[in-house]
């Protein structure tokens, strides 16, 4: 079956105004190429909008930037992934990796907001206390999004879900804090 533009843009719309619905869906055709589509339709609109706004889209890097941006992007999204199903496979709720690709391709459809958002923070300081209170909103629709596609791919409740997002942070800063101390220490010691 082929990437058709009535499914991709019904579900970029779904994403937007009825994500819980969107995930929670039974009838869902996965396809990692239309997931792959979705990771670089974002990318590239993300990126050109930017260029649009910036003024630098008539630079002629932009162009090498715009192709290491959308690489970085696919790389990044498939890592995420990755990560996810290794978790979810030490808890036996693995083996889920193309219906994983699908959903979470289509969490970051709010960073296309982003780009306008940038513009409105540039006109004043009231433009940017807004800009700045709207991205906010907009990174927690995203974690929201992946809350609720993590939910959907391993039947598990959003509490969970969430717990999982931020498991790695929860343990990076933890490992940091043993890190400095077991630094800290060790000179202690040897000074």
């Amino acid at each position: 079956m082929g990437i058709t533009t009535n499914d991709f843009f019904e579900n970029i719309y779904s994403v937007i105004f009825s994500p819980k619905a969107f995930f929670e869906r039974e009838d869902l055709t996965i396809s990692v190429r239309l997931a792959l589509f979705t990771v670089i339709f974002i990318a590239l609109i993300t990126q050109i909008s930017y260029g649009i706004f910036d003024k630098s889209i008539t630079n002629f890097l932009f162009v090498f930037g715009l192709i290491a941006h959308t690489i970085l992007t696919i790389i990044i999204w498939f890592l995420t992934a990755l990560f996810f199903e290794y978790i979810a496979k030490i808890f036996d709720r693995g083996n889920q990796l193309s219906k994983l690709l699908f959903l979470t391709a289509f969490a970051p459809i709010p960073y296309i907001f982003f780009p306008p958002l940038n513009l409105l923070k540039n006109m004043s300081r009231t433009g940017y206390i807004l800009g700045s209170l709207i991205e906010f909103i907009l990174y927690l629709w995203i974690i929201i999004l992946y809350a609720y596609s993590l939910r959907a791919v391993y039947k598990i409740t959003l509490s969970r879900s969430f717990m999982l997002i931020f498991l790695p942070f929860i343990a990076s800063f933890f490992a940091m804090h043993w890190t400095i101390s077991f630094i800290a220490k060790m000179m202690y010691i040897f000074s």
